[in-house]
C-alpha cells in the first residue's frame, strides 16, 4: 500500500504546483477535476512562486559564483600580507630596522611573529594597519619594504574588500529571495492539500491503483507506507541517492526521466521513487545543487518488475589557484612564461613586479614550469606543487 506525501521542501512545493497547473492547462474543461475556486488559486500562486523560485535559483547560483573568486583573493591577499611582515621581521633580524618600528604596524616590540591572519576581521585588520602604518615608518626615515611592498599588499587588499563587498551583496540579494519564497509557503501548502483532497476525491470510486495513478497525472506524489515493500504496480523504478564523501542520503535531488520530462524529488533519507513506466529503456538525470550531475542511459524497465537504480553524487569538483614571483638575481623578472604542464591553456606571464597568478588549476599534485624571457637567457625551472580545491598554493621561482 503507499500513503500520499505532501511536499516539504520548496522545490516539491514548486513540482506540485507546476505539476497541477500543467495538466489543468492540457485537458478538456470537463476533465478538470478542480473545483473553479482552486482553479483561480492555482492560475493565480503557481506562476508567482515559479518565479520566486527561479529568482532565489539564480541568487543562489550568483552568490555561489562569487565564493571561489571570493576565497582566491582573501587567500592571495593572506600570503602578500604573511609576506611582508615575514619581510620585515626579517630585516629587524638583520638590523635593517629596528624593532621599535613595529611599533608602526602595532605588532608587538619584542615578537618577531607573523600576526594571525585565519579570520577576515584579522586579515583586514591587519592589512589596515600596515596601509596606515607603513607611510608614517617611512615618513620617519625607515627604509622602504620590498618583497612585497606595502603598495603590492594594499592593492591586494582593495581587491580582496571590493570581492568581499559584492559577496555580500550577493548573500544579501540571496537571503531577500529566500524571504519572498518562505512567505508564500503557508499559502502554498494550504492550495496543494485542497487540489490532493479534491482530486482524490474525483477519482475516489477508482480502484486504489487507479486512483493513484490518475492522482498523479495532477501532481499528487504516493511513497510506499512505513515498513511496506514498493509494489511493482506502483513504482518502476526505486533507488536511493547518497554522497560518496559522507554516505549519507542527498535529499531533494532531482531525478528527471528523460523520455516523459518528468521530475521526481529524493526524499529526506535519500530514497527517490519513479511510479509506473511503460515497458522500455529510459534515462535518468540527476541532479542537485553542489554535486556533479549524473546522466544515468540504458535503464530497462520491464512490466511487473521494479529496477533498483542507486547513485552515488560526489561534490562538485572546486579547482585551485597557483600564484607566485619570479626573481633573477634578486630583482623581480617581468615578461617570464609560466605554464601548468599537461594542463593546456593553463599560463601566465609575470607583471612588472614579477608576479603572476593562474586560477582554474585542478586540484592535485601539479607540475609548475617558469621560463625566463629570452632577454634574460630563457632559462627554465619546474617544481611540483599540491593544489587543494578553493585555496592558493605559492609556487616561487628564483634563477
Amino acid at each position: 500500500m503507499s500513503q500520499r506525501r505532501l511536499p516539504e521542501t520548496d522545490e516539491a512545493r514548486n513540482a506540485a504546483l507546476t505539476s497541477a497547473k500543467t495538466k489543468k492547462d492540457n485537458v478538456l474543461p470537463a476533465e478538470i477535476v478542480l473545483s473553479p475556486g482552486t482553479v483561480t488559486r492555482l492560475d493565480t500562486q503557481q506562476p508567482v512562486f515559479f518565479q520566486k523560485m527561479l529568482e532565489r535559483g539564480i541568487a543562489l547560483g550568483n552568490q555561489v559564483g562569487s565564493t571561489e573568486p571570493l576565497n582566491q583573493k582573501k587567500e592571495r591577499t593572506r600570503m602578500f600580507i604573511s609576506h611582508f611582515f615575514q619581510s620585515f621581521n626579517n630585516g629587524v633580524d638583520r638590523g635593517m630596522f629596528p624593532k621599535d618600528d613595529r611599533g608602526f604596524y602595532q605588532l608587538p616590540i619584542s615578537s618577531g611573529a607573523v600576526p594571525d591572519l585565519k579570520s577576515e576581521e584579522k586579515l583586514i585588520t591587519w592589512g589596515d594597519r600596515i596601509e596606515a602604518g607603513d607611510p608614517l615608518r617611512v615618513t620617519a626615515g625607515g627604509a622602504a619594504m620590498a618583497m612585497p611592498t606595502a603598495a603590492e599588499v594594499i592593492t591586494e587588499l582593495n581587491a580582496y574588500k571590493t570581492e568581499n563587498n559584492l559577496q555580500s551583496n550577493l548573500k544579501g540579494a540571496y537571503d531577500l529571495a529566500q524571504e519572498a519564497v518562505a512567505g508564500l509557503r503557508p499559502a502554498a501548502d494550504s492550495l496543494i492539500l485542497r487540489m490532493w483532497n479534491e482530486i482524490e476525491t474525483a477519482y475516489s470510486e477508482e480502484s486504489a491503483p487507479s486512483k493513484r495513478r490518475k492522482s498523479r497525472e495532477w501532481g499528487v506524489v504516493y511513497i510506499p507506507s512505513p515498513g511496506e515493500a514498493p509494489s511493482p504496480d506502483e513504482f518502476s523504478i526505486i533507488g536511493t541517492l547518497t554522497d560518496s564523501i559522507t554516505g549519507n542520503g542527498i535529499a531533494d535531488a532531482g531525478i528527471k526521466v528523460i523520455e516523459t520530462d518528468q521530475t521526481y524529488f529524493s526524499e529526506n533519507n535519500g530514497e527517490y521513487y519513479i511510479p509506473v513506466l511503460a515497458p522500455g529503456t529510459y534515462t535518468l538525470q540527476v541532479t542537485k545543487t553542489g554535486y556533479t550531475p549524473q546522466n544515468l542511459p540504458g535503464i530497462v524497465v520491464s512490466e511487473g518488475v521494479i529496477t533498483e537504480q542507486d547513485v552515488v553524487l560526489s561534490p562538485a569538483a572546486v579547482n585551485g589557484t597557483v600564484s607566485g614571483n619570479v626573481k633573477q638575481t634578486g630583482i623581480n623578472v617581468k615578461g617570464a612564461n609560466i605554464s601548468v604542464m599537461g594542463v593546456p591553456l593553463l599560463t601566465a606571464i609575470t607583471d612588472d613586479n614579477g608576479n603572476y597568478s593562474i586560477p582554474n588549476v585542478p586540484p592535485g599534485m601539479q607540475n609548475i614550469q617558469a621560463q625566463l624571457p629570452p632577454a634574460n637567457g630563457g632559462s627554465i625551472q619546474t617544481q611540483n606543487v599540491t593544489v587543494t580545491a578553493g585555496a592558493e598554493v605559492n609556487a616561487s621561482f628564483v634563477f
